[in-house]
């Protein structure tokens, strides 16, 4: 961090009652609210420890009290409404804030910062103190903020974040493929790899739609009592025949609306005023009855793309728990 040349960038947050910078080197990303998924990892003692994927390092979550050894004497923090992410020598550090202030020019010649009395390894203070606007603030070095217990114990879990964010991106490339051209393997291999990366919903939608392909060719349409089974069927086995037409699909609250196929794949969806995948996705949501009319669709524009299959799977996922 440039302490003495003047015209220093820094990023100003609050949190707390205190004011905190960081050079913008330092500074990765500001993530506001829900900006970033958080997840929780274990390490050996059972603890769970928040990390955020973002970037190709993950960053763990440690709020700037346990970072000071505060926890003790303050008590656990209140939720904070955003997230600094640093760049550091560890690789990432994501530390909650309650807001972020901007960027400010700070010329530190004018008033010299002092040193802060908490110290890392080799005496190394966290940061300098300065001032902004008549008020302290506290200049932080992310390099300096772990201490060498938290380093270590964030070290196991760092190597688990990191294959955890390697199976999101093999995750993100295999549905990308399925929106494509989707086959049974794999949309197998896409569940197998949603339930290991804690998509538990996106692994079940693929499993029941790929417990239809594998279901064998012309059997029964009408073998589920379960109405959106017997829709998955049929969507299935128009998919396999290559034909098209147009499912008819009666809703359990009274809407009706069709699901069009162009040479088994589903090309746009009519419910009410809605088309598209909004269309698709409420036709799923609760239908009651189904009946396939062959037929060339209606001309008109694709409203829907992907394959079938993926189509299917991203709105069975998003279906409330009791339908998927």
């Amino acid at each position: 961090m440039r302490l003495g040349n003047g015209g220093s960038k820094v990023l100003i947050v609050s949190i707390d009652d205190g004011l905190f910078g960081v050079h913008l080197d330092w500074v990765q990303d500001v993530l506001e609210g829900g900006a970033a998924t958080v997840h929780a990892l274990r390490n050996g003692g059972g603890r769970a420890r928040p990390f955020v994927l973002r970037g190709r390092a993950p960053a763990p979550v440690v709020d700037l009290r346990e970072l000071l050894g505060l926890l003790d004497l303050l008590g656990a923090p209140a939720p904070r409404r955003g997230q600094l992410l640093l760049r550091c020598s560890d690789g990432a550090l994501a530390v909650p804030i309650d807001a972020c202030l901007g960027v400010r020019g700070l010329d530190l010649t004018v008033r010299p910062p002092i040193a802060a009395r908490v110290r890392r390894d080799g005496g190394l203070p966290i940061g300098h103190l300065t001032a902004l606007d008549g008020r302290p603030l506290a200049i932080l070095d992310p390099n300096r903020l772990l201490a060498a217990e938290l380093r270590a114990a964030l070290a196991p879990l760092r190597v688990k974040a990191q294959a955890l964010y390697e199976r999101r991106e093999r995750l993100a490339a295999m549905w990308e493929l399925l929106r494509r051209d989707a086959t049974a393997e794999s949309l197998r291999a896409y569940a197998r790899l949603a339930a290991r990366t804690g998509h538990g919903r996106a692994a079940g939608a693929a499993r029941r739609v790929l417990h239809h392909i594998e279901a064998p060719a012309g059997e029964a349409l009408n073998g589920s009592s379960d109405p959106l089974d017997r829709l998955l069927r049929e969507l299935v086995e128009r998919l396999r025949s290559g034909a098209s037409g147009a499912i008819d699909v009666e809703a359990a609250d009274g809407a009706g609306g069709s699901i069009l196929l162009r040479d088994g794949q589903v090309v746009n969806a009519i419910c009410g005023a809605a088309d598209g995948r909004a269309a698709f996705a409420r036709l799923l949501g609760a239908p009651r009855t189904a009946r396939f009319n062959a037929g060339e669709p209606p001309p008109g524009p694709l409203r829907i793309t992907d394959s079938t299959i993926a189509l299917t799977v991203a709105a069975l996922a998003a279906l409330p728990e009791r339908s998927c």
